[in-house]
């Protein structure tokens, strides 16, 4: 992160603006609606800035000159809105002599904060910043934001304002509270008060939204998908935004991990092979505890939570605590990793059938039927693989299954670090080794792996398609 977004008190600050033209104009605007005492200064002054209402003073000097003979020490911040190089630079150096905040229009490099695109919903302010790299796709961003958000969900923001000391005063603890807010946000009251402007008695208001326990909490089983942020859904990332713990997988992205909510605790009990930072018999009693501790729990896992993500464990034991539960499916890896790597797992010509199976099983991979996964026209796709690849392609092919069945090996699948590895089932290990695969890593056995090479799409570390676009528009 480049920048810390932060946002600052201009009332009654005084702000310079450099410049008397069209972008100054709508810098002005902003200023004074955040309450600022602006002082323009430019020889040639817009009369649409002279006409502006608000606290605004209009100098009309030679900027150099007004540079050499003002005391600056009293402003807050600057904006330099010229169209001259020079004297940019100029503005810039004094404002940095004088310790003061500068933005320069349309120069990262003459700025030491970035002014964002804004949704305004006042008192609600949305921000989106390019960190001044890419300030068009800011205002792209802010566009959608604009139709996603209420125009009058201002008034529901200075409703909850002056709810908050009634709320402290009747909830003690700041966990009643949060969930109070969350009830009443989450309800049809919210839209009236926005709809209406009319505003009921806090106190009615707050008993009638109190839970009948404040200490029951929740456990969300929350599926991640394969890596891609995008593939989460809707309600998994609400989830996630809502959360006051999550547990987490290894493997879950930072990404991921990025748009929790960023005061909820955050508590890894990842596995790897051969290795369990937590047991699972100790996750599932954290997954108790805090829920009875009144907490809503988010365990947040890769893929889905109930294919090979011991999912199902996790249940019975909040079942018989009686612990309250939802489970939010995810993609899995099976389905989310071959369609980035351009693998149909079923295909009229080569595969009606798929099966998904684990390498990595609670007694031994001694008990599977390997007759029944070394069937012809099936898409066998492992997970958990790379450490008993041997041992498979030896077992399916000693149990009929043709030894240059077409394979494929993703590592990283649906992220930036994607690859995909391609070969015969008889030298499945040797490509693994050979190409230094690591987890996490999917095997896809079966003809329909040969189609990844002519249906690949996903190939972040290649830009040699996307020039090639570039070159057709051209």
């Amino acid at each position: 992160m480049e920048y810390l977004p932060i946002n600052i008190d201009l009332k009654n600050k005084k702000c310079l603006v450099f410049g008397g033209g069209p972008v100054a104009y709508r810098k002005i605007q902003m200023l004074l609606k955040a309450g600022a005492q602006v002082f323009c200064v430019a020889q040639r002054i817009n009369e649409s800035i002279k006409n502006l209402d608000g606290n605004i003073t209009t100098i009309h000097k030679e900027i150099f000159y007004y540079l050499q003979y003002s005391n600056l020490s009293s402003f807050r911040l600057i904006i330099s809105a010229t169209d001259n190089d020079k004297l940019s630079h100029h503005i810039y150096k004094v404002a940095q002599l004088n310790n003061i905040l500068i933005n320069t229009v349309d120069n990262k490099q003459l700025c030491t904060y970035i002014s964002p695109a804004i949704v305004n919903r006042d008192p609600i302010i949305v921000s989106i910043s390019s960190s001044g790299s890419a300030p068009v796709l800011a205002r792209k961003i802010r566009e959608k934001i604009e139709k996603a958000i209420p125009h009058n969900i201002g008034i529901l923001a200075k409703f909850a304002s002056g709810l908050r000391d009634s709320v402290k005063h009747i909830l003690p603890t700041l966990l009643q509270r949060k969930k109070f807010w969350e009830q009443l946000f989450n309800s049809s009251i919210s839209s009236r008060i926005m709809d209406t402007g009319l505003q009921p008695n806090s106190h009615e208001l707050i008993n009638k939204l109190l839970p009948e326990s404040n200490n029951e909490g929740e456990v969300f089983l929350v599926g991640a998908g394969p890596g891609d942020p995008e593939l989460l859904t809707i309600k998994a990332l609400r989830v996630m935004q809502e959360a006051d713990v999550v547990f987490h997988d290894r493997l879950i992205s930072s990404e991921i991990l990025e748009l929790v909510r960023r005061d909820a605790e955050l508590i890894n009990v990842g596995k790897s092979m051969g290795h369990h930072s937590v047991e699972q018999k100790d996750t599932n009693q954290l997954l108790i505890d805090h829920a009875q501790q009144g907490k809503r729990v988010c365990r947040l896992k890769g893929g889905d939570p109930f294919v090979f993500g011991r999912g199902g464990e996790e249940i019975q034991a909040l079942k018989k605590a009686r612990v309250k539960y939802q489970i939010v499916p995810g993609i899995t890896a099976a389905i989310g990793c071959t369609s980035y790597a351009g693998i149909p797992l079923t295909h009229r010509d080569f595969a009606q059938s798929t099966v998904f199976v684990t390498a990595h099983c609670k007694d031994s991979i001694d008990t599977l039927d390997w007759s029944s996964l070394a069937k012809e026209k099936q898409t066998l796709v492992v997970y958990m693989g790379l450490m008993k690849s041997q041992y498979l392609s030896k077992n399916l092919i000693s149990n009929g299954l043709s030894k240059i069945t077409p394979v494929a090996i993703i590592e990283n699948g649906t992220c930036h670090n994607q690859r995909v590895i391609s070969g015969n089932l008889n030298e499945l290990s040797d490509l693994i080794d050979q190409n230094k695969i690591k987890s996490p890593a999917l095997i896809v056995i079966g003809e329909v792996a040969k189609l990844a090479n002519e249906l690949a799409w996903f190939n972040p570390e290649n830009e040699n398609v996307f020039q090639d676009q570039i070159l057709e528009l051209a």
